[in-house]
């Protein structure tokens, strides 16, 4: 699976439940509603240029090719967004994204190596030299590939690694009642917690590993200006895939020194 720098990101918050004129707005400009929505979100619609729009509990989060084209869906369709507060309708200025984090887990079929799970930040300007690295899902690396760059990883990027050793595994599979998502869902957002403590971002990516989205339900109440975007294909994403890669280490016994 290739790995792309993410696109410009924006995030409208405190926007109103009232939301037809920006539906309205979108139509208009010649966005095309997604069937189903991806990631749970309530509402999500795209254009031809590719800039993506969702809608899920008063946030908006709008993706576009570039920040021109992100600049220019901001002036067509600020003033859409009603305002059930005392701001006015269009609101404040979008929150530009400007760190990701990533969440992955390996040896989750394996039971004779480890179970980790590994969050890690990445800069939006740091994602391309992260690519031209060989930064990519783990799966389509060779066993170098992925102790060189586990290392350089760690070396080089704030992370957070919940690891569960082979002998301890049916313990705490059965801590969290014998369900392998709630297991993950777990060690995921604690993974995800820690490295906010730590530097606090906007949006996470978790590649999807269940379909009722348990880390962000998890996390809803201690991060809940934070975005978890449990997404199919995750690894597509340059944290997500800079986090398999560690998790694929650790799950391994690779040192990460």
């Amino acid at each position: 699976m290739s790995t792309t720098p993410s696109p410009a990101i924006r995030i409208y918050r405190r926007v109103s439940a009232r939301f037809d004129p920006l539906r309205e707005s979108l139509v208009a400009a010649d966005f095309h509603q997604v069937v189903p929505p991806d990631a749970g979100a309530q509402w999500e619609y795209v254009d031809d240029f590719t800039t993506r729009v969702r809608y899920d509990n008063r946030v908006l989060l709008v993706e576009a090719i570039n920040d021109a084209t992100a600049d220019a869906f901001d002036r067509a369709h600020r003033i859409a967004l009603p305002s059930d507060s005392n701001l006015l309708d269009g609101g404040q200025a979008p929150q530009v994204v400007t760190l990701i984090a990533g969440s992955d887990e390996s040896g989750k079929g394996e039971p004779t190596h480890a179970l980790a799970v590994v969050a890690v930040l990445v800069s939006v300007h740091a994602e391309s030299a992260c690519i031209a690295r060989g930064i990519r899902d783990s799966k389509g690396c060779t066993a170098a590939e992925i102790t060189e760059n586990a290392q350089w990883i760690a070396a080089n990027l704030l992370h957070e690694i919940s690891v569960i050793a082979p002998q301890d595994r049916a313990n705490a599979l059965r801590a969290h009642g014998d369900n392998d998502s709630r297991l993950l869902a777990f060690m995921h957002s604690e993974c995800l917690r820690r490295l906010h403590a730590r530097n606090a971002f906007a949006l996470a990516r978790v590649d999807r590993f269940a379909p009722n989205r348990p880390v962000a339900n998890a996390l809803a109440k201690s991060l809940p200006l934070t975005i978890i975007d449990e997404c199919v294909r995750g690894e597509r994403h340059v944290a997500v895939a800079a986090a398999s890669i560690v998790a694929r280490a650790c799950a391994l016994g690779i040192s990460l020194r």
